[in-house]
């Protein structure tokens, strides 16, 4: 039994490592100015906050098309280049 349990807690040790891998964020300086697929967390107020991706060829112009269309009560907080 004690096997089993520690069997399955390397495993899902394993499956969160590779998923963290997988969506690893660089969200350094000179992140922003790459082109790529950015990351935010867009604030709203008084509506549902969430997380969305944008294009662009640096950080500020991803923000600016997702501010955009996210509306006037909310804006995108950079959270970094997907990679």
């Amino acid at each position: 039994m004690k096997k089993t349990i520690g069997i399955l807690g390397l495993v899902a040790g394993a499956a969160m490592m590779l998923s963290s891998a997988a969506s690893a964020l660089d969200s350094s300086f000179d992140a922003q100015s790459k082109s790529g697929t950015h990351k935010f967390y867009v604030w709203c107020t008084g509506g549902a906050d969430s997380e969305q991706t944008a294009q662009g060829s640096n950080a500020a112009e991803a923000q600016a098309s997702l501010a955009a269309s996210a509306g006037a009560n909310c804006w995108p907080v950079w959270q970094g280049l997907e990679g």
